[in-house]
């Protein structure tokens, strides 16, 4: 009886999404926080409904961490690629998305996760029913667990997905003179066949390993692509923005430029349309060629990671359909985390999805139960290709409104009201407020030694702030070397960015730091009351090329996050000779004592400073000789800190 009962309501459940409406969504989960423990193939099954149609599927690539047991050699949860398969009876086992995981050794103190979502539309016409998936795990540390859920989006899609074949899929050492590369991505012919009326090709290509001269990880390379026997595309496969990563801080060397990934992102495909160059029932042939390169050393080789897709599409369902694909700001998913929070200036994604050109698009946008506001975009977006768009100074919209809630809708395209297709005009976010500082305060800002590539003689890291308007209403650039800067600020009511970049894309402060042939030593950034010992905020300075920090003056959009109550200190120069600088960071005046200590545990040095706030103390080191010493502070409360202090003479 209960069998039967458990029949009735299994097919209670899957009636009900046969027959559910357009915009409905249904979830799958492939693996719910699987640990990731060895190297190698994980393999598992889902049941995905039949019958339906899908206008968007999205794949939820959600990574944690776990405490791996007592005594695992190997648990240091750092960068490696991981490859999500579909396999299909009967057809292609192919991939649907590559990640490569960050560097999160500190990910499970501090109970960090993140999800990656990626659109995997392209593969709907293997995405039903029983179906196998493996997940590839190609690193050889564990501690991460791994859950995958597929978000099916029912309504009609741009074009249908119609079928999938793999051209080229394999990892290919490169500069191998005995096995070229070429040797594997060879020319091969295809056909497709009506209704099929598109033709795409799909690259997901990535460089691993290292030879002598950083390839294929740390070599910047070309493939062109070639449809009988012509060149049509050449692409770089390169990655210059990991500097800028959403996914950050980390805890390794994730703001390297990599062949084509960054550590903790997406691998982005690169797709070419073949529509134009080849039609139903006729063969053509396909041939990717790396640039041509070999290296001496042919007992080290790095190489690239290919696959490459023919994917065949219906003719577009729509002419006029614009969708807005996300939200970039303002939104709480980590995966757009330097942008945001936001005081103005919301920025959306859209995508056209209609065979007809987009040159004009109306939305209206606003905080739930807020006014509405307008913005109109003109220009030009053909079929597929999409845009972020800012929707202008808005910080009326957020002043004084407490909604966690943002939502942006299509009101006009082309002129005319709404589109074909209403059910992808509207896209809502969850949103956490800015900060809101006082009108007067201090940006206090000790530089490091790292002096700029880009601008000679001056420090790499400079500030500035601007209004909401664009205009900067404050900065400082042309910074010397170990320096302290402290500017105070009296700024009227509105919205501002501050934005810190630093020309060596390696923040003022980084682990690596000390292996440098020449150590440039630590930074400070920070923001300070002017009244008050108060620090409002201090900068990580383990930030790559860029920090963005958005607040208001005279808006009160946080009213539970203004100041830090932390103690902190460092010191520079570091290393030093005969004086060394302290900077400390504390929010209240206080006592601090504190104790130099050589590398035996014998105290060199000790004082105390009596009733203090935040600020620079030297520390006259004459009377010591090079070596390695250690700094430790004491503050009131009991909280005991330890800096390492370098002594070169």
């Amino acid at each position: 009886m209960k069998k039967i009962l458990f029949t009735l309501c299994l097919f209670t459940a899957i009636t009900s999404e046969l027959f559910a409406n357009t915009g409905d969504t249904t979830w799958v989960t492939i693996y719910n926080n699987r640990k990731i423990t060895q190297y190698g193939n994980y393999d598992t099954s889902a049941v995905l409904p039949t019958g339906k149609r899908f206008r968007k599927i999205r794949l939820h690539y959600i990574l944690g961490r776990y405490a791996c047991p007592s005594g695992t050699q190997y648990c240091g949860s750092w960068d490696y690629t991981t490859q999500i398969y579909v396999k299909p009876a009967g057809a292609d086992t192919v991939e649907i998305a590559r990640v490569i995981t960050p560097y999160a050794t500190d990910w499970l103190s501090t109970n960090r996760k993140n999800d990656y979502i990626i659109d995997v539309t392209d593969y709907a016409s293997l995405l039903n029913g029983n179906l196998d998936f493996r997940y590839v795990y190609q690193g050889y540390s564990w501690g991460f667990t791994v859950t995958l859920k597929l978000e099916l989006i029912e309504g009609v899609p741009p074009m249908d997905a119609q079928s999938v074949k793999n051209i080229y899929d394999g990892y290919f050492s490169y500069g191998n003179v005995s096995d070229p590369i070429e040797n594997h991505l060879v020319a091969k012919s295809f056909q497709y066949n009506s209704p099929s009326t598109n033709a795409f090709i799909k690259n997901t290509i990535s460089g691993h390993g290292s030879d002598d001269n950083g390839c294929g990880e740390f070599c910047s390379k070309y493939y062109e692509l070639k449809i009988n026997n012509t060149t049509i595309s050449q692409k770089q496969l390169w990655r210059n923005d990991c500097g800028v990563n959403d996914i950050y801080p980390q805890t390794g060397t994730w703001l390297y430029e990599r062949a084509n990934w960054c550590p903790g992102s997406v691998v982005k495909p690169i797709t070419h349309n073949l529509s134009a160059l080849t039609t139903p029932s006729s063969t053509f042939s396909v041939d990717i060629d790396m640039e041509p390169y070999s290296v001496a050393n042919q007992s080290n080789l790095g190489g690239f990671n290919v696959v490459s897709q023919l994917i065949n599409y219906s003719a577009p369902n729509y002419s006029v359909d614009v969708a807005v694909e996300d939200i970039i700001a303002p939104t709480d998913d980590a995966n757009y985390f330097r942008s945001n929070n936001v005081c103005s200036n919301p920025k959306v994604k859209i995508k056209n999805v209609g065979s007809t050109a987009v040159t004009s698009v109306v939305f209206n946008y606003n905080l739930v139960g807020g006014a509405v506001q307008s913005f109109t975009w003109t220009g030009n977006l053909p079929f597929l290709k999409d845009t972020i768009v800012d929707l202008g100074p808005s910080i009326a919209m957020f002043n004084g409104n407490n909604s966690s809630q943002f939502v942006v809708s299509i009101a006009k395209v082309n002129g005319v009201a709404g589109d074909q297709n209403p059910f992808n005009d509207r896209y809502q976010s969850i949103i956490k407020p800015v900060k809101s500082y006082p009108s007067k305060f201090v940006v206090f800002f000790a530089t490091n030694a790292a002096t700029s590539p880009i601008n000679p003689g001056f420090n790499e890291a400079h500030w500035k702030i601007i209004d909401q308007s664009g205009a900067v209403v404050a900065s400082r650039l042309n910074n010397l070397n170990s320096k302290v800067f402290r500017d105070t600020l009296t700024l009227p009511n509105g919205c501002y960015t501050f934005i810190t970049d630093d020309d060596g894309c390696d923040g003022i402060s980084w682990w690596v730091y000390p292996n440098y042939p020449v150590n440039p030593g630590t930074g400070t950034l920070r923001f300070s009351s002017a009244t008050t010992p108060a620090t409002l905020k201090t900068f990580n300075g383990d930030f790559g090329c860029q920090i963005i920090e958005r607040f208001t003056v005279g808006y009160a959009l946080d009213v539970n996050e203004i100041s830090e109550p932390n103690v902190n200190f460092q010191l520079f120069p570091n290393p030093s000779s005969d004086l060394v600088n302290m900077l400390l960071d504390m929010s209240t005046k206080q006592d601090v004592s504190y104790i130099i200590t050589d590398v035996t545990g014998k105290q060199v040095y000790a004082d105390k400073l009596m009733n203090i706030s935040s600020d620079i103390y030297p520390i006259n080191t004459t009377h010591l000789v090079s070596g390695l010493y250690f700094v430790t502070c004491k503050f009131d409360g009991g909280k005991q800190l330890t800096q390492k202090l370098i002594i070169h003479k």
